[in-house]
């Protein structure tokens, strides 16, 4: 069974879909998702979500309701930065807060959920699903 990390694309629409009461490509993965499935959030998403959040400490609970929250360790520092290293080498570098949710998710072995494939998408070693295109 495959494990999820929700990115700040995904999350944005998905609270927007349920705000709106839409039926949207967003609520459609949540409904498709395995039911066991467990879904993670990288501490950076929640920096992400709550920089341009109106109301900060609503914003949070709905997150914390969602997901289980992971936070960064020296690991994560590691992996991020050979990553970063090696994309640099071939040209496709990411942008900081795109490297440290896509450490993220590899060391926790999880798939990505989001709608960002220049961030994400082909790069070795992470897993990931665009929302928008593709099923979980």
């Amino acid at each position: 069974m495959t494990d999820y990390l929700l990115d700040t694309s995904f999350l944005i629409a998905y609270f927007n879909e349920v705000a709106d009461r839409q039926d949207g490509p967003a609520r459609a993965f949540w409904a498709m998702k395995p039911g066991r499935a467990r879904l993670y959030v990288s501490i950076v998403t929640l920096f992400e979500l709550l920089e341009g959040a109106e109301n900060p400490d609503e914003l949070e609970g709905k997150v914390f309701e969602a997901a289980s929250v992971l936070g960064l360790h020296r690991q994560h520092a590691r992996r991020a930065g050979l990553m970063q290293r090696r994309a640099r080498e071939s040209g496709r570098r990411m942008g900081e807060n795109d490297a440290w949710i896509a450490a993220t998710a590899t060391l926790a072995n999880l798939k990505i959920v989001g709608d960002d494939d220049n961030a994400f998408a082909g790069r070795p070693g992470v897993a990931y699903s665009n929302f928008r295109t593709g099923a979980p």
